[in-house]
C-alpha cells in the first residue's frame, strides 16, 4: 500500500535486484496485468520487464475442472457452461472452480442425508450420477457471476433459447393469465424451430431448461413453489415476464430477425389464445 511498510520492503527488495553486485534477482507473479496493484508494481520497480502469459480458454478451463472433478460427479454440459462464462470473463481456473464448488455444494443441499450417504458408499459405481446439472450450475452462477440479461441470453444453450423465446412471446399474446403445460410448450418449439432442433429432447429435458431459465433470472413463472415437475399436464404461469428480460431479448436474439424473430412471428401467428381451450 502507498506510504505503508509492504511499499518499502519492496523499495529495498528493487533496490537489490538491480544492484549488479549483488547476488540478487526477484521474479514477481501476478494475476492481473492493469489492476491498481501491478500498476503500483511497475511505479516501485521501475517498469521491469514483462512477460504476459494469455488467459485460459474454455477448453483449457474444461480440461481443469475434469482433471479435478473427474467426469462422473458433474454434468459434462453443467461444466461446459462455466467454462465458457469464466472464459469469457477472466480465463480465472481458480474462479470456475469456486463457482463449481458451490454448485456441488447446492446440489448436496437438496439431497437427503440418506441418499448423500449412498452417492458416498457407492462411489463412481451409483446409478444417480452425474448428480450436478445444469440447474445447479446455473443457481452457482447467478450468484457468483451476475451478468446482465443480455449475456445471460447469449451464452444459454441453442434450445433453452427457442424456449425462452417461445414463453416470453406467449405472455405478450396471451397476456397475464397465460398458462402452458411442459408438452404443450415442446409442441410449440418443435413446430416454430420446424423440427430442426428439438424433435429429440424429451419433456424432462425441457422441464429441466424451463427450470435453468428460472433459475437464471430469465423466465417468470407464478406457480410459487406449486408446480408438479412429474406431472406433463401441469400448467406453467407464464403470464407476467420481466421488462427487461424482453428488451434484453429484442436487443440480443431479435434484433438481426432470422431465426429467432421466425419463432416469435409464430407464436403471434399460430398459437391459439388460452380461451379457446387448447392450451
Amino acid at each position: 500500500q502507498h506510504g505503508g511498510i509492504g511499499g518499502l520492503w519492496f523499495k529495498t527488495l528493487v533496490k537489490w535486484a538491480e544492484d549488479k553486485e549483488l547476488p540478487f534477482s526477484m521474479i514477481g507473479i501476478s494475476n492481473c496485468v492493469n489492476d491498481d496493484n501491478a500498476t503500483r508494481v511497475r511505479e516501485l520497480a521501475h517498469s521491469p520487464r514483462e512477460l504476459i502469459f494469455s488467459a485460459y480458454n474454455q477448453e483449457d478451463i474444461l480440461a481443469i475442472l475434469e482433471q479435478r472433478l473427474g467426469k462422473k460427479v458433474v454434468d459434462r454440459k453443467a461444466l461446459q457452461l462455466i467454462s465458457r462464462r469464466v472464459a469469457a470473463s477472466s480465463g480465472d481456473a481458480r474462479r470456475a472452480l469456486e463457482i463449481t464448488s458451490n454448485a456441488v455444494a447446492k446440489c448436496a443441499d437438496l439431497m437427503s442425508p440418506e441418499k448423500l450417504g449412498a452417492v458416498v458408499e457407492d462411489g463412481d459405481n451409483n446409478c444417480m450420477l452425474p448428480l450436478v446439472k445444469l440447474p445447479h450450475m446455473m443457481r452457482a452462477i447467478r450468484e457468483g457471476m451476475p451478468m446482465k440479461h443480455g449475456d445471460i441470453i447469449c451464452g444459454l444453450p441453442q434450445a433453452a433459447k427457442v424456449i425462452l423465446c417461445i414463453a416470453v412471446s406467449l405472455s405478450q399474446v396471451w397476456g397475464p393469465t397465460a398458462e402452458i403445460s411442459i408438452s404443450q410448450l415442446k409442441k410449440y418449439c418443435v413446430e416454430a424451430s420446424h423440427h430442426a432442433i428439438m424433435d429429440d429432447l424429451g419433456v424432462g429435458h425441457v422441464n429441466t431448461l424451463v427450470q435453468m431459465l428460472v433459475d437464471a433470472g430469465l423466465l417468470v413463472t407464478g406457480n410459487s413453489g406449486h408446480f408438479n415437475s412429474h406431472d406433463v399436464n401441469a400448467k406453467l404461469k407464464i403470464g407476467v415476464q420481466m421488462d427487461d428480460v424482453e428488451i434484453a431479448l429484442e436487443q440480443s436474439l431479435l434484433k438481426s430477425g432470422g431465426f429467432y424473430q421466425s419463432l416469435v412471428d409464430y407464436v403471434k401467428r399460430s398459437c391459439p389464445g388460452p380461451d379457446t381451450g387448447n392450451i
